[in-house]
This record gives C-alpha cells, structure tokens and sequence, in this order.
C-alpha cells in the first residue's frame, strides 16, 4: 500500500496583468448578481415614483419622508418621530439578519447586495461597453464613458433625495430654484459621493475604507461556506501541456490514488489568472481566505469555464468550508443550519422581527401634546377669575378625524376658548383638524372666582370624535392658582 499523497511546494504563481476593470465572465453566480443589481437598482430608483392615495392635503407619495411634517409615509402606514423604537428594531434585524447570513455563507452581502458593489458593477458595465464601442484607451470613449458616470451619479442623487420631496414636483423645482436647500446639498453630495467611490474609489472602498471585513473574522467558523481554492487538487500549478499529477488522472474522481506525486506534473490549476482578472477587488483567492474578497463568486464562475475548456471537473474554487482541504473531495459542504452561532443569530433575529410586529399592533392612532405657559404660570382677571394658558398639538393616522371635543376633568365650572376664537368660553371646545392630520392652538382655560383652586391642581383634558362621542385620548397636566 502506498503513502497519502503529497503535493510539491507550489510554484511561483504568473505577474497578474490588472486593469481597471475586472474583465467579463459569465456563469452561474454572474447572472445572480446581474438579477440582483437589476432588481435593487429598480427597486431604489422605482419605488418614490410609487402613488397611494391619503386623501386631500396629504402626500400622494407611496413612500416618503417628510422631514417638515417629522412624519414618514411608507404606504397605508405612517410613522412619527416617537415611533423611534419600531426603527430600532428594524436597525437590530437587519443587523442580526447580516451576522446571520455571514456566519451561513461568508460576505454575501458584500458581494451580491451592498451598494457599492451594485453601483460599482454598474459602473464596470459602462466601462466595458465604451472599450467594446470605441476601443480601449480611445479618447473618444473616455469622454463617453465620464459622461455616462456622471449622469447615473446625478440620477442617484436625484432618485435619493426623491424620498424626501415629492418626486413628481421635485425636477421643476430643482430646476427654477424653489426647491428646499437641502434637496440641492443632498443631490450635489450623492452625485459627487457616486461618482468617486463608484468610478474612482471601487475595490480601495472595500479593502481600506469598510469596516466590515474586520468584522467578519468574528462571525465565521469552520463550518461557514466561504470562497475556497482546492489547492489539494490545483498544486502544483502548470501550463496545460504539462501532464496531471496520477491521483487526479485516475478513473476515479471521488476516490484518490494513494500515490506520491510525480515530479514534472501539475494539479488542475493551469495559472491562467481568470480568477484574478475577474475579481473585483484583484484578489487572488489562490492565496487563500482573504479580508479583501467579497464572496462574490465571480472567480467560480471563471475557474469553472477553464475546467470545462480542459475537460476538468468544475469546483477548484467553490463555495465550500475551511476543512475542504482536509476533506479532499470533489463534493463541496452543504450549509449547516443547527449551528450554534448560526442559531444566536436566528433567535436574535425573530426576536427583533417580534419587537417590530409588537410595537407596529400598539401604534397609536394619535399623539396629544398640552404644554403650560409657565411665564406668568396664571393671570387674574379683573372680575377675580383665574386663567391658564396651553398650547396644544395633536397629531393622527385615523382614516377621518375633521374635529375633536375638548374637555377638562378636575376643574369644576372651568370655561375653555381656542385662542384663534373669540367670544365666551364654554365648558367643552369643538377644534377642527387640518386636512393633513394636524391639529394645533393656544388653549385659555378659565376658572371663575368662587371656584379658583389654590396652588398646582392636578386636570385632566378629555379629547372625543364628535362624530361617535368615543374617547380618543387624554393628557395629563395641571392648573395653576394663587396661594401655596
């Protein structure tokens, strides 16, 4: 019986010829992130040009963030600043759900879904299509090429600042000098923050200025699926010519021949460097697990195009674990789902996923705020009454609300007048609601002299639906009179 095979020292790998832009391939994991980049570019630059109908004096936008009104609109459902916790949640899912998939199968997110990998690969695409038109180097296509960057950068910016002012309005706007300061601040950034990182920065994003390749040494195990090369099949590297080693040129692939390598053979690698020149950080994964690759499975996709040019088996690089090299088999791992690190995740994540459902089942239908005028805190009229002033905001996501009833408990003969009406108070006060949900007035409380409280009393404002009589919410406050 012989000895396990042993591999020769690997040879001095080819100088990489690098260009700019990684060159074309096609392949299995290709067309993923072509699906994807399509899919989330549609989906960025679709989605404010989205309608849902609120009703009059309301955003006809499906999604948008009003930072004047301090609201958000995603649809039928809108959001307020005390709704803070809901987006916490939301940050905490998508946090956990990225650990999750890193600790399952590597940087996917890096190389199939964060945006400067899409924008990036847009941007590749156009590169690649002016070399096509125009020839490599050709002034001509330089200038066509700058030309188009610069304009997906300006429609990036536009299409982000879309989620703040209405979009159908926003390109008339932009243009006669109306819109907000901000919407230009923010095109001007997101054109110019496109345009380098996207056309300039690219892989040097990645490798130097991310922090989440630091990150991910922390998530991944032994067991996580990962960019590999098989280097106990691939060594030694060889030109074609060169004959394979014996125990890969066996009939049997799954089965290797216990032998020890003869000198002047190779392994399956044959050093043609597809894997670096596709790459899109120029990472030459035969070096091993590295913090600059992004799991993106282009290389794969080269190799695998080689193999099959050489009449090889696919999979010298694959998705596969870091035992893959003690394992030596053709089959790559499978994902382990039970995994402890793997499971922490989960749970994490449909915890936060429960928060979210939890807090949306509680949202409330709407928000009072009364806040005492403190200077003077009351102000005795001539006929000995006592008067208070508040000014209250309210705020709803009811479907029709045009008026609410306002009443005071713990004030017994209490008048009360909106500072907007004139006239004499009256125990309750009928106060319209904007068409944009919003109510807001000086508030003037009144108490007549022979039922004047004496120091800080404790009250209670009362807010029904005029329509139904139901109670809709109360707030808390108090009322000031003379003495201790």
């Amino acid at each position: 019986m012989t000895g396990p095979a042993t591999l020769t020292a690997p040879r001095a790998a080819r100088p990489v010829p690098r260009r700019g832009v990684p060159q074309a391939v096609q392949g299995r994991y290709r067309r993923i992130k072509t699906l994807l980049t399509v899919g989330l570019l549609a989906l960025f630059f679709v989605t404010p040009w989205l309608r849902f109908d609120r009703g009059e004096s309301l955003p006809g936008q499906a999604v948008l963030f009003d930072v004047a009104g301090r609201r958000m609109f995603a649809f039928a459902l809108e959001f307020w600043p005390q709704d803070l916790p809901l987006a916490v949640g939301v940050l905490v899912l998508a946090a956990c759900g990225l650990f999750y998939a890193t600790t399952l199968a590597g940087r996917v997110w890096c190389g199939f879904a964060c945006p400067q990998t899409v924008w990036s690969d847009l941007y590749f695409a156009v590169e690649r299509w002016t070399e096509r038109l125009t020839g490599r180097d050709s002034p001509l296509g330089r200038s066509v090429r700058s030309a188009l960057w610069i304009a997906i950068a300006v429609v990036t910016g536009f299409g982000f600042t879309a989620y703040f002012v209405d979009v159908t309005t926003l390109p008339l706007r932009l243009v006669s000098g109306t819109a907000p300061l901000g919407a230009y601040v923010t095109v001007g950034l997101l054109t110019l923050t496109t345009w380098l990182l996207a056309a300039y920065a690219r892989e040097r994003v990645c490798l130097h200025m991310c922090p989440w390749p630091r990150f991910q040494a922390a998530l991944l195990d032994r067991h996580s699926l990962v960019v590999t090369y098989q280097a106990w099949r691939g060594e030694p590297r060889g030109r074609k010519r060169v004959p394979l080693r014996p125990d890969l040129a066996a009939p049997s692939l799954e089965q290797l021949v216990n032998s020890a390598t003869a000198e002047g053979t190779r392994g399956d690698c044959i050093d043609c460097t597809r894997c670096v020149t596709v790459c899109p950080t120029g990472v030459d994964i035969r070096d091993g697990l590295q913090m600059g690759c992004i799991g993106c499975g282009l290389c794969i996709d080269a190799c695998d195009d080689v193999m099959t040019r050489i009449d090889r088996p696919a999979g010298l690089i694959r998705f596969d674990t870091e035992s893959a090299e003690a394992r030596r088999s053709f089959t790559p791992a499978r994902i382990t789902w039970l995994r402890p690190k793997a499971m922490l995740f989960a749970t994490a994540c449909l915890l936060a996923l429960g928060g979210i459902g939890y807090g949306m089942s509680h949202l409330a239908s709407v928000t009072i705020d009364i806040d005492p005028q403190r200077n003077p805190p009351f102000v005795r009229l001539t006929d000995g009454s006592v008067r208070n002033d508040y000014v209250f905001r309210l705020a709803h996501r009811r479907g029709h609300l045009p008026a609410v009833t306002l009443s005071v408990e713990g004030l017994p003969a209490a008048t009360l007048r909106a500072g907007s009406q004139e006239g004499a108070g009256a125990s309750t006060l009928t106060l319209p609601v904007d068409a944009d949900r919003t109510a807001g007035d000086r508030l003037l409380i009144t108490v007549p002299k022979g039922n004047v409280p004496s120091g800080r009393t404790p009250v209670t404002f009362v807010f029904t639906d005029p329509a139904t009589g139901a109670r809709i919410g109360t707030v808390d406050s108090y009322f000031w009179g003379p003495g201790a």
